[in-house]
């Protein structure tokens, strides 16, 4: 471990960077590492950097005597080109939605190679059963327990904080994929032969929501009276909750039930609601819109089916989560594709709640949710359910915000019904 590198950290860094410009947006470069397992060597490169300044459980107290040198540009680097690596991977995957990754072939060839989806997902299931392993997540956990305050001051940190819950998000991604479960995040058969989804159970979220927390507002989950309320952050401080809410929205997807459990957890759901709170309350303040669709999309998932976390998102201090969401800006109720992005969520917030409910009808009338419903219900090419989607074909973009992957199509018409019915007052 002590050994002195005969090559100078600052070319190391410069090789990663290149090899980062090398793969992004590239599919046939990322197709290329993973099956020549070259991103074997990147990830053992990167265990073994994250090894080397993070101590084991044993000696760690929170992860507090993790060494600064961490946050250098090496570590960060092997982040950053995993995380891109894996990204690709998602956009063109073979049976993907997008074009196949692999360099054009002749029909014959073609033939030859019948299955190329299976051996995709076949070596993408064991390069995430290897990381699992080795003690990725692990390691990751101590780096996020690790960090205790802000990072306004510490972009490297910062940018540490983002490509490392960019990793983690690009693996629940690709896992969702390859698993060969079914498309609808509702479906209860859920398989991961991988690990991870154990792993970031055992881990809380390998740990991500702490550290958000503790970015936020500067204090720990463990004594919230340290904490300073805040609703305005730097740009470093808003692309690591970005990223860690688009981990926290590939992990919904991956396994809700699961999901739901970690961060309505006593303790962490306060910690979510205030993190919620306040990063609602900066985008009011300062125009985010990708921070505040990934914040809204994340309510809806905490709040679908599960009237205990609805319970979470209307109580505490006032304006509350759920009066937040009802007092975004005019076009969140009147531009189709905004309308799209919140009345998901308002509806997984609400339904069967009267509380909530009441609440919301304090500001809007709930015939535009049902009326929402019933047009998604009348699209043509709607299907009555989900099992026409092929297995572990992972959402196009445009399909990430639809009302069939955030609130489940057989409760549509309940929910329509609850909606339009008048409560007694």
């Amino acid at each position: 471990m002590n050994t002195v590198s005969r090559i100078p950290p600052k070319s190391v860094c410069s090789a990663i960077n290149v090899y980062n410009l090398a793969c992004n947006n590239c599919s046939e470069n990322c197709t290329d590492v993973l099956f020549s397992n070259k991103i074997t060597f990147l990830m053992d490169l990167l265990i073994h950097q994250l090894t080397v300044y993070v101590p084991d459980e044993n000696n760690a107290i929170l992860g507090r005597n993790t060494n600064k040198q961490l946050f250098e540009g090496l570590t960060t680097g092997l982040l950053k080109v995993s995380a891109v690596v894996l990204g690709c991977l998602i956009a063109s995957r073979p049976d993907g939605n997008s074009r196949p990754a692999t360099p054009k072939m002749s029909t014959q060839e073609m033939k030859n190679k019948p299955l190329q989806g299976d051996a995709f997902n076949s070596r993408v299931q064991d390069l995430i059963s290897y990381v699992v392993n080795m003690g990725l997540i692990d390691t990751l956990h101590a780096c996020f327990l690790s960090v205790q305050g802000p990072v306004d001051e510490n972009p490297k940190m910062a940018t540490f904080l983002q490509h490392a819950a960019g990793l983690l998000h690009g693996m629940c991604t690709l896992c969702f994929a390859v698993t060969g479960r079914s498309y609808s995040i509702f479906d209860n058969n859920r398989q991961d032969p991988t690990g991870l989804t154990a792993a970031l159970q055992a881990t809380d979220l390998a740990g991500v929501l702490h550290m958000l927390y503790c970015v936020l507002f500067h204090g720990t989950i463990s004594d919230p009276s340290t904490a300073s309320p805040k609703e305005s952050y730097t740009q470093n401080t808003t692309q690591v909750a970005i990223q860690s809410l688009r981990f926290f929205n590939s992990f919904a997807a991956l396994d809700l039930p699961a999901f739901q459990s970690i961060v309505g957890a006593e303790g962490l759901s306060l910690a979510f609601r205030h993190m919620a709170s306040s990063l609602l309350g900066h985008c009011s303040q300062v125009s985010c819109e990708s921070l505040l669709h990934e914040v809204i999309v994340c309510v809806g998932y905490f709040t679908v089916n599960h009237p205990d976390n609805q319970v979470i998102v209307q109580s505490g201090r006032h304006p509350t989560v759920l009066q937040k969401l009802c007092q975004l800006p005019f076009q969140y109720f009147s531009d189709p594709r905004l309308i799209k992005v919140l009345f998901p969520s308002l509806i997984a917030a609400c339904y069967n709640n009267r509380q909530n409910k009441v609440i919301l009808e304090q500001e809007m009338s709930c015939v535009l949710l049902a009326t929402f419903i019933q047009d998604f219900a009348q699209t043509p090419g709607q299907p009555d359910n989900q099992s026409y989607q092929p297995k572990g074909k992972y959402p196009d973009p445009q399909d990430y915000l639809e009302l069939a992957n955030r609130f489940p199509q057989q409760a549509w018409e309940e929910a329509r019904q609850f909606f339009l019915k008048k409560e007694k007052k």
